[in-house]
């Protein structure tokens, strides 16, 4: 079977590059499942300090999660998406982003799922499921809160808007912004500089940081409610057409319904 992910090794440094571009490297399930294997086999490797994840290509880090594999019957604990950047956090490595392009949808999650992200002056971002006529999961949404607050998030959702990197950079989605053909030299540079601290302190102290948001918690009928929400939209006339408007390139004709 056709590997759309590559591995590499530089130094103390993981590379994974999102390698799909006949789908403007859209992540599928089975692209998911193979950089969540890499991820947890590198967490008894010692020579491995710091992971760096990308997109082949300079024009587009991900295009989003490969809108051809949504299942009606994922939920917050078996979506491939949740799973991804569940591992990304509680990875004992330092994780780094570096969006060399275009991030859209489930690809701008596993961004801020890292633990720090370098956009390229080039870089658009944009979450479409209000466009598309999709939900999106309630973990996914606690991730884009906790990344950029309330507001950003409302607007990121909400408008379905596409923004650039001095918009993620003011948002605090970006920690750093890199010209184009340097990203990942800075990155890397990045990456070095980390791996001279002490390992066992990174680690402890990234999962006690992350500890902090997981405490913030929905209660239990706010949660169901939700996805009663979700089910419904998954239901809908709307989840249809807005999936069969993206497949047929053109403007969705919603009712509500």
């Amino acid at each position: 079977m056709e590997s759309f992910v590559k591995f590499e090794t530089i130094n103390s440094i993981s590379l994974i590059t999102i390698d799909n571009p006949n789908k403007k490297n859209a992540v599928s399930p089975d692209m998911i499942e193979e950089m969540i294997k890499h991820i947890k086999l590198l967490e008894d490797n010692r020579d491995i300090r710091t992971i760096i994840i990308k997109g082949e290509g300079n024009k587009v880090f991900s295009s989003g999660y490969d809108i051809s594999s949504i299942k009606e019957d994922y939920n917050d604990q078996n979506h491939p998406l949740i799973r991804m950047t569940k591992c990304i956090k509680d990875s004992g490595k330092i994780i780094v982003a570096a969006i060399n392009g275009h991030a859209f949808g489930g690809g701008l999650e596993i961004a801020i799922s890292c633990d720090f992200r370098f956009f390229s002056k080039n870089s658009i971002f944009c979450v479409p499921p209000a466009k598309l006529g999709i939900p999106y999961s309630y973990n996914g949404l606690k991730n884009f809160i906790n990344c950029v607050g309330l507001s950003n998030t409302k607007n990121i959702f909400l408008t379905a808007d596409k923004f650039n990197s001095d918009d993620a950079l003011s948002m605090g989605l970006a920690n750093f912004v890199s010209e184009n053909e340097k990203i990942i030299d800075d990155a890397i540079d990045f990456c070095e500089k980390v791996s001279q601290n002490a390992p066992l302190s990174l680690e402890v102290i990234k999962k006690s940081i992350n500890s902090f948001q997981e405490s913030q918690v929905l209660d239990k009928e706010k949660k169901l409610i939700i996805e009663d929400l979700i089910k419904n939209i998954q239901e809908s006339r709307d989840f249809i057409e807005g999936r069969k408007a993206f497949q047929e390139k053109r403007t969705p004709n919603y009712k509500g319904t």
